[in-house]
C-alpha cells in the first residue's frame, strides 16, 4: 500500500461537446488563424468559482496491476485544489491539498504527513510545476511550462498547427536538469545538465477546450500526457467526465484515470485538512 501511495502522489503533483474521441473522429477543422483561435480558447474557458466533485471513481495501474479507489475533489479557483481518496470500504488513505505556495500530503494507512512547496515536484520529477498548473490541470485548462505562474498563451510561442481534427500548439522548452535529479534517469544522456521538453496542447473543435496535453522529454523520453474524455454539462458548465493520467518514467509506465460525478459548482467549499498530532513527519 505504501508503494501505492506514493505512485498516487508522484502522478498527482505533476492533475454539450462530445467525447473528446467523438470530436476527433466527427468534426473537421476550419481554417482559424492563431489570433482567431487564441479568441476561441478564451472564450471557451470553464468559467468558475469553485468546483466540488462529491464522487470519484480513480483507477491506478502500476506494471499491469490495477488497483480501484474512490474519492472526492474541491477547487476554489485561485486559492486551493484539495483532493482525498478513499479504499473501497470507505477508509480514507490519503488526502492532499495545494494552495498557490504549499503543499500538504496525508498518508492516512501509514499515519504520515508532508508539508512542503513546489520545489518539490521539481526535485522529483524535473517538471517546474507551480499552482497554476496543478489549478488548470484539474479545470481542463492550459498547462504553460514558459511560465507556470502565467498560464495564458501568447502569438509566437508556441508552434500552431491545424490538422484535419483538431488544432495544436506545441513548443520546446530547455529546462536545466538539478543534480538531485540526475539519478531518477536510468539512460545515459548526451547532455547531463540540460532537458529538452516537448509540450503539445490539442484543442478540439467542437468546444475548444484542450483534450490532450503531452509532456515530454525528447532525450530520455520521459513524460506525462493528459487527456480528457467525456465532456458534458451541468448547467451552463462544460466539463470532462474523466480524465487520464498516462506517465512513462524510467521505462515504467504508470496510467491513473479519474472518473467524476456528482459535479456541483459555485457552492461554498471547504479545504478539510487537520493533521492528527500521532502522525510522523515524512521530511525526517
Amino acid at each position: 500500500m505504501n508503494k501505492f501511495l506514493i505512485a498516487v502522489w508522484v502522478l498527482l503533483s505533476v492533475v454539450s461537446c462530445r467525447t473528446a474521441k467523438e470530436t476527433v473522429i466527427r468534426k473537421e477543422t476550419e481554417n482559424l488563424a492563431e489570433n482567431k483561435l487564441f479568441k476561441n480558447i478564451y472564450a471557451n474557458e470553464l468559467d468558475y468559482k469553485t468546483l466540488y466533485s462529491k464522487k470519484m471513481d480513480v483507477s491506478l495501474t502500476v506494471k499491469g496491476r490495477e488497483t480501484g479507489l474512490k474519492g472526492a475533489m474541491k477547487m476554489e479557483k485561485d486559492r486551493f485544489v484539495w483532493l482525498s481518496l478513499t479504499a473501497p470500504l470507505g477508509i480514507e488513505v490519503a488526502r492532499i491539498l495545494f494552495t498557490p505556495d504549499s503543499i500538504k500530503f496525508m498518508d492516512s494507512y501509514n499515519k504520515k504527513y508532508l508539508l512542503t512547496d513546489y520545489s518539490y515536484i521539481y526535485e522529483k520529477s524535473g517538471l517546474e510545476v507551480g499552482f497554476q498548473c496543478i489549478q488548470n490541470i484539474f479545470a481542463n485548462g492550459f498547462v504553460n511550462l514558459e511560465n507556470c505562474g502565467n498560464n495564458r498563451l501568447k502569438e509566437g510561442k508556441f508552434k500552431y498547427e491545424r490538422t484535419k481534427y483538431d488544432y495544436v500548439l506545441s513548443n520546446v522548452h530547455t529546462r536545466a536538469i538539478d543534480r538531485k535529479i540526475r539519478k531518477y534517469f536510468k539512460k545515459k544522456r548526451k547532455n547531463k545538465d540540460v532537458a529538452l521538453v516537448l509540450q503539445e496542447i490539442h484543442i478540439a473543435p467542437d468546444c475548444f477546450r484542450p483534450y490532450r496535453i503531452v509532456l515530454k522529454d525528447m532525450e530520455d523520453g520521459a513524460g506525462v500526457e493528459t487527456s480528457y474524455e467525456g465532456f458534458t454539462r451541468t448547467g451552463e458548465k462544460l466539463f470532462p467526465g474523466k480524465i487520464v493520467f498516462d506517465l512513462v518514467f524510467n521505462d515504467q509506465k504508470i496510467k491513473l484515470e479519474i472518473v467524476f460525478s456528482r459535479l456541483e459548482f459555485d457552492g461554498p467549499v471547504t479545504p478539510n485538512f487537520k493533521i492528527p498530532a500521532k502522525y510522523e513527519n515524512m521530511a525526517k
